[in-house]
């Protein structure tokens, strides 16, 4: 049984089985040496082994020869059990002999059984996410990539998307940049040559109720401007997160957040800092006392679902900067080794929870470049006040700040001076004690040149 792992047919060759042992050894050694040639003379780098992972078709043939390996595999362990088994044995050494076997062949089985399933896990992702084909190139070595965490539950009209994210990153480096947008930001302008900008030529500036997030349902409802679109709330909320940035994007990732839970859950939890309790209830329900604890806490996924979305005793701009937390904990936790440990319940929540334009052919470049990521310092800048008036925005001020921390000529900070402090209508009768700047004060996760450092 040993040697059946060690060199398959090996134990026929030993057992006088030898022409069998001999072709099964012969395939078994062709096999390890093509690897070894490969791995070796051609020295494939990672983002080529990340395209043979992610490549549809290959990913089928590997879930055939896993099949044939593991039929045939177990085939010569059953005869080596057969073998194994010498005459005259008593009832106990019999017994013993059957456990170790069952118990090799079980291991080996598992084995090969989750192989497979990773595989059959891995083409499913690739084949129902990933099934665009049109590829977009950097903008000056950069991709701009627009996250978006969307919502249509129940009392919702239409499908807004609350969560709004640009990931800039380089092409080459992986340096990353975060631009988040607030769901409230109002008179977004189109760029010229979006189909929206001839509705509204002086920006998104139609009230109170034409807030950023509410650009999907405006384009879904002028369909005519986008003929031959699948979604032209979401090609409208492209060009409006354009317009508000100034930066084009390449792709977009849209995350539905009732899938992120499930997410969050098929890869056992994710580790968090929670700033202060976190309420687990909307204005509507009807359970009011259920709070995430503050400290370090590992959620689940609704619970990362609630720190993701709470509004509750909170508001919109602390609830972005979660977010960010959120993201970048998932980016450090989410190693290659936990992906390949729960493949088939992320394939499962992957179809439920994404949908992006960025094609399978692109895959091996962008998981190069997210463990890349993983060692980098993100910085982001996010339009909130006091910085920022999302009511009246400067967008041309908001276009230079971005632009500078993209091609890192600046700090993470905002040219546009925050509002000063209205003149008290009476005199303070005793002076402020003054503060002295706390040195080791964490910084802010919606402005900072690190992100895991806010976090």
């Amino acid at each position: 049984m040993v040697a059946t792992i060690v060199w398959p047919g090996s134990a026929q060759f030993l057992a006088g089985r030898r022409r069998l042992g001999l072709a099964v050894m012969s395939l078994w050694a062709v096999a390890v040496l093509a690897a070894l040639v490969v791995l070796l003379w051609f020295r494939p780098d990672r983002e080529t082994i990340f395209g043979w992972v992610t490549d549809s078709e290959t990913l089928y043939v590997a879930r055939l020869v896993v099949i044939a390996v593991a039929l045939l595999w177990l085939a010569l362990f059953v005869d080596a059990w057969r073998l194994a088994t010498l005459p005259g044995l008593d009832r106990p050494r019999w017994l013993l002999v059957a456990v170790l076997n069952m118990t090799v062949i079980a291991l080996v089985s598992g084995m090969l059984t989750i192989g497979w399933s990773t595989v059959s896990a891995s083409r499913q992702v690739v084949n129902e996410v990933f099934a665009a084909t049109e590829t977009a190139p950097p903008l000056q070595g950069r991709y701009n990539i627009l996250l978006i965490g969307a919502d249509s539950g129940d009392g919702r009209e239409g499908l807004r998307p609350d969560s709004l994210n640009v990931l800039s990153i380089d092409a080459t480096t992986a340096d990353t940049v975060m631009v988040s947008l607030p769901r409230n930001l109002q008179n977004v302008p189109f760029p010229e040559d979006s189909p929206m900008h001839t509705v509204y030529p002086y920006g998104f500036n139609c009230g109170s109720e034409c807030l950023l997030n509410a650009v999907h349902t405006a384009g879904q409802e002028r369909a005519d401007l986008y003929p031959g679109s699948d979604d032209p709330g979401l090609d409208a909320t492209i060009d409006a997160v354009e317009g508000a940035t100034g930066l084009s994007v390449n792709y977009y990732v849209m995350i539905n957040m009732q899938g992120f839970a499930s997410l969050v859950d098929a890869v056992g939890g994710v580790t968090v800092t929670v700033p202060t309790p976190i309420a687990m209830f909307g204005e509507t329900d009807w359970r009011r006392d259920e709070y995430i604890p503050e400290g370090r806490q590992k959620l689940d996924g609704n619970e990362a679902l609630w720190f993701a979305r709470s509004r509750i005793q909170s508001d919109d701009f602390t609830r972005m900067a979660r977010q960010k937390c959120l993201m970048v904990a998932m980016l450090d936790q989410l190693s290659p080794q936990t992906v390949l440990l729960n493949a088939g319940q992320i394939a499962d929540s992957s179809s439920q929870m994404l949908s992006t334009n960025l094609p399978a052919s692109e895959l091996a470049a962008f998981a190069d470049l997210a463990l890349k990521a993983r060692n980098q310092q993100i910085a982001t800048l996010s339009i909130v006040p006091p910085a920022y008036n999302t009511a009246d925005p400067d967008f041309a001020a908001i276009h230079a700040d971005i632009a500078a921390l993209v091609a890192g000529s600046g700090q993470a900070a905002p040219s546009t001076p925050p509002p000063a402090a209205p003149a008290p209508t009476t005199a303070p009768t005793q002076a402020a004690p003054e503060q002295p700047a706390d040195p080791t004060e964490t910084p802010d996760a919606n402005l900072t040149d690190d992100l895991a450092a806010a976090c």
